[in-house]
C-alpha cells in the first residue's frame, strides 16, 4: 500500500484484540487507531458516520473491512447520493495489498529496518514490547506529531512516551506539529449530518428541533461553540448524546 492510502481501525475497550499480522504488510499507508465507546453496534454506528464524513470530505476510494453485510445498504446509499467509490471487503488482503509482490512485501524499508533495530535494543520490556508492531506502525506512518502522540497514548501510558521520542527523534523531527485542516464542502457536510441524524435521532425533542440542531452542527467553528449552542436549546444529556454520535464529523474542528 502507498503513502496516499490510509488504514483506520475502530476498536473498543471490550474488543481490543487486533491481529497485527492482518495489517502488518501495509507498506507506506498511514495507520490510525480510533478508540470508541463500547456499546451495542458501537463500531457499526461510528464506521457508518465516518463513511459519511469521508464521502463529503474528498473524492477518495473507500473500502470497509468487515463481514457485516449491514454495511452494504449504507454503501448503496452513498454510491447513489454522491457517486463515491466505496465497497466492502472481508479482509485487508483483498484490497491493494494484493498488488505488492512477495519480495517487496517481505523486505522492510531502510527506515523501518532502523526503527526495528532501535526498538529491539531499547524497548524490549513492558509496556513497549507488547505493543511493538502497533508502535512501529505509528512511527512509520503518522502524518503529524499531534496524531502520533494521540495514538500512542491509546497504546501505552503517557509517562512512557517521552522515552520513545528521545530514541526516535531523528525519525519524527520533520513531522508537522498538527495536520493541516482539510477544506470542507458545506453542502456535502450538511448532507452527512442529515443522513446520520435521520438514522439516530427520530423522536421527541430531537425531531422537534431537528433543523436548529443541524444548523448549529453545520455552522459551528469549534466543538466548544457547537456544545454551547446546543446547550441553549437542549438538556445537557441530550447534547452529550449528539456530540458523541457526530464525533467523527466534528473531530476536525478546533
Amino acid at each position: 500500500m502507498t503513502a496516499s492510502e490510509h488504514i483506520i481501525i475502530f476498536f473498543t475497550q471490550n474488543a481490543r484484540k487486533i491481529d497485527m499480522a492482518e495489517i502488518a504488510n501495509h507498506g507506506a499507508a498511514e495507520l490510525k487507531m480510533i478508540e470508541i465507546p463500547a456499546g451495542k453496534q458501537s463500531a457499526d454506528i461510528h464506521i457508518g458516520s465516518y463513511l459519511g464524513y469521508l464521502a463529503g470530505k474528498s473524492k477518495c476510494n473507500i473500502v470497509i473491512i468487515s463481514n457485516d453485510t449491514d454495511f452494504d445498504n449504507v454503501i448503496k446509499f452513498w454510491k447513489k447520493e454522491l457517486s463515491i467509490s466505496v465497497e466492502r471487503k472481508k479482509k485487508l488482503q483483498e484490497t491493494t495489498v494484493k498488488k505488492q509482490t512477495n519480495t517487496k512485501a517481505s523486505t522492510p524499508t531502510t527506515k523501518e529496518a532502523q526503527i526495528r533495530t532501535l526498538f529491539g535494543q531499547k524497548f524490549n520490556k513492558s509496556p513497549y514490547a507488547a505493543k511493538k508492531e502497533a508502535i512501529i506502525a505509528l512511527l512509520l506512518n503518522s502524518q503529524d506529531k499531534q496524531s502520533l502522540n494521540t495514538e500512542l497514548t491509546k497504546l501505552i501510558p503517557s509517562s512512557d512516551i517521552p522515552a520513545l521520542y528521545k530514541v526516535f527523534k531523528e525519525f519524527i523531527k520533520n513531522l508537522p506539529s498538527t495536520k493541516a485542516k482539510p477544506k470542507v464542502d458545506k453542502k456535502k457536510w450538511e448532507a452527512q449530518f442529515r443522513s446520520a441524524y435521520g438514522q439516530y435521532f427520530k423522536k421527541g425533542v430531537y425531531k422537534e428541533k431537528r433543523e436548529k440542531i443541524i444548523s448549529i452542527l453545520v455552522n459551528a467553528n469549534t466543538r466548544q461553540q457547537a456544545n454551547n449552542e446546543l446547550c441553549k436549546i437542549l438538556p445537557r444529556e441530550n447534547v452529550s448524546k449528539i456530540i458523541k454520535q457526530f464525533q467523527p464529523l466534528l473531530k476536525d474542528l478546533p
